[in-house]
């Protein structure tokens, strides 16, 4: 995701080893790689059970009569089996016990249900509040106008109004969405908090219609930056619930863009992120207000939508953005995450403000949803929601959140929530940069996100065949695109009544194919719209960095490198350093053919560019007719302050600012 301003640490390199043992178990007729318990239960502090490390290869043995040897095979593609501790990996998973926790976390001054905030007594004295008479707090609610003085601003979605201060020294009861509370004794501040509530809107005037037993919620919660393996890897007590539970793990689920935007816009919208400059956001200072986004449908349905993530700064619709004038949805959080980071945001960990002042915002985020969901429990509910902060940056770091989100599972799970709820738990792409990224399986996970479908009892009783087909299509190649296809089944479910005919038709070339229905085993990448740049598909043959073939490629992806920054005279012309890595790609069966006709050869090619020292990866394609750039350019290590002077979220990648 290149919405960050990146330093020059390389992230994902912690060089702690953990300590393995190899032990022989028969596990459902298999035998399986285990990992010393204690080990691994003393340095993660949790509870980690180590056979959910390989609970991916357990499932595949025991449920399919597939090659454990592979993730996906079929007809149009095969992804090689990875294993979540694979040899080239370990070195780079340790516990990030390093990592600062929020500030007076556990001393916090205020507390707060869903109807009340209140002084925490006992902690007073961690503030120096001896004398009451002396003590008050200020409650400010505050709010997203609906007025707009400039449409084509990029701060519109920042804008704010503060109401008149509230006094109280004990407790005060909440009837406002936003709060603020600033906390003074003797005249000085002691303590600021932000806090956040779910007010239940007019359903009549919001057009809003009840529940139905013929209708379900749908909730997508997006991870970023975790690939599928690292998921395993670094959240085994989630994984756990959801694998408990019947959850569906999409294992061919393929990657369509280098970042975030451009894998969540085919989720949401159906369309390429470059589709947006001519359908609905023309302009660079455009606002995504006519994007026709799935929410919309779910609104038109009577539906309640929500969008909220867990940062304002780094959101999907507003770093380098202008996000949106009007609200897009029912419940928008951004005015109160973007108030709060900027006001009481700490404990800053490149890019993110990882804490509220002394609560995470990732727990802010999923607090919000639990009871947001509980709420509407009685209404139709669509909600999108993304965390940034922790997972972003570092690859170990989700380890941290664990805990946390299998609480938030089995919350919900207790409220009776996930019997009328279709919950998609899903990631945009893998860690992209970092010492991980330069090995085989780690180029593999940056394209394999994670994606995993909890499906109510019901639904699975009332449309098998539909629920079927979602279990099989969890070893077919999939996509963002399927996703957004998978979400307009859900919008009228009476699409689903008629899966038996809508299989019979000829879908099988479509890029997006909802996965209630059975994709086909020719799929290929280039039928899935994924560029041969991110294909997962492709196997690859190591050629050596002194070869033709590896001193065309780099001098092409150099000269590519060279034409988007040439018309800003404020960035270097770059050189090439060093060919550090070069691959030929070699297709599946099905894309040979067209291979042998255009007579071409595909090659992935990484290089060190200076000055800068910016290593970079692309795919070059070379037929008779000469070197062509087949996908974007990915950038593996950090770029800090070497793109201060432009502010295009894509220039930055590439730019060395003069």
């Amino acid at each position: 995701m290149s919405r960050v301003a990146y330093s020059a640490h390389k992230v994902g390199s912690m060089h702690h080893r953990l300590r393995f043992i190899f032990a022989t178990a028969t596990i459902f007729g298999a035998t399986f790689l285990l990992v010393s318990i204690n080990d691994i239960s003393k340095m993660f502090n949790i509870n980690y059970n180590p056979l959910i490390l390989v609970a991916d290869t357990v499932n595949n043995a025991s449920n399919h009569s597939e090659d454990s040897s592979f993730t996906i095979r079929t007809e149009g593609c095969t992804i090689p089996g990875l294993q979540p501790l694979d040899d080239s990996i370990r070195r780079y998973v340790s516990y990030p016990s390093g990592m600062h926790t929020c500030r007076n976390a556990t001393v916090a001054l205020l507390d707060s249900n869903s109807t009340h905030i209140w002084l925490r007594q006992e902690n007073k004295k961690y503030y120096n509040i001896i004398n009451d008479h002396r003590f008050f707090c200020c409650y400010r609610s505050f709010y997203r106008p609906v007025s707009v003085e400039d449409i084509s601003s990029p701060k519109n979605d920042d804008r704010v109004s503060y109401r008149n201060c509230i006094y109280f020294n004990e407790a005060i009861e909440v009837k406002d969405e936003f709060v603020n509370i600033i906390c003074k004794y003797n005249k000085k501040r002691v303590y600021e908090q932000f806090f956040i509530f779910v007010i239940e809107l007019n359903s009549e005037i919001a057009g809003k219609k009840p529940k139905s037993d013929s209708s379900y919620n749908v909730v997508i919660m997006g991870i970023d930056a975790v690939s599928r393996l690292n998921f395993h890897r670094t959240m085994p007590n989630t994984l756990k619930f959801l694998k408990d539970n019947g959850a569906v793990e999409l294992l061919g689920y393929n990657k369509v863009g280098d970042n975030t935007f451009p894998n969540l816009i085919p989720m949401l919208l159906g369309i390429r992120d470059v589709d947006i400059n001519i359908t609905c956001a023309p302009r660079p200072l455009s606002t995504f207000d006519n994007c026709p986004f799935i929410w919309e449908w779910f609104r038109q349905a009577g539906y309640y939508t929500a969008l909220g993530e867990d940062s304002g700064s780094l959101g999907t619709f507003n770093y380098l953005k202008v996000g949106f004038a009007r609200k897009p949805t029912d419940y928008y959080i951004h005015t109160f995450i973007n108030e709060a980071e900027h006001r009481v945001g700490n404990n800053k960990d490149f890019n993110s403000n990882l804490c509220m002042n002394d609560k995470y915002f990732y727990k802010v985020l999923l607090d919000y949803v639990e009871r947001l969901m509980i709420t509407l429990r009685s209404r139709r509910f669509f909600g999108f929601f993304w965390e940034v902060t922790m997972s972003h940056d570092y690859l170990n770091y989700p380890m941290k959140m664990d805990q946390d989100y299998e609480k938030f599972f089995r919350r919900i799970q207790n409220e009776n929530i996930l019997d009328d709820t279709f919950l998609f738990l899903v990631s945009d792409h893998g860690i992209r940069w970092g010492d991980i990224r330069h090995t085989k399986q780690g180029r593999l996970e940056e394209r394999l996100p994670f994606v995993y479908v909890l499906v109510p009892q019901s639904f699975k009783q009332n449309y098998t065949l539909a629920f079927n087909n979602l279990k099989l299509n969890s070893h077919r190649l999939t996509s963002p695109f399927d996703l957004h296809s998978t979400l307009n089944d859900l919008v009228d479910l009476d699409r689903l009544k008629d899966i038996t005919s809508r299989s019979k038709q000829l879908y099988w070339k479509d890029r997006s194919i909802s996965l209630f229905l059975p994709i086909p085993t020719n799929r290929s990448c280039s039928l899935a719209g994924i560029e041969d740049h991110w294909c997962t598909c492709h196997q690859a043959r190591k050629l050596s960095t002194n070869s033709i073939e590896a001193i065309e490629a780099s001098a092409q992806l150099i000269r590519h490198l060279n034409l988007i920054v040439d018309s800003y005279k404020m960035c270097a012309k770059l050189k090439l350093s060093e060919t550090i890595d070069i691959m030929e790609m070699q297709s599946n069966v099905n894309d040979i053919t067209e291979g042998i006709i255009a007579n071409w050869r595909e090659f992935m090619v990484v290089v060190r560019s200076s000055p800068g020292g910016g290593i970079f990866e692309a795919t070059l394609r070379q037929d008779p007719s000469g070197w062509s750039l087949s996908g974007t350019i990915s950038r593996l290590n950090l770029y800090g302050d070497q793109s201060r002077c432009v502010s295009n979220s894509h220039l930055k990648l590439y730019c060395f600012c003069l």
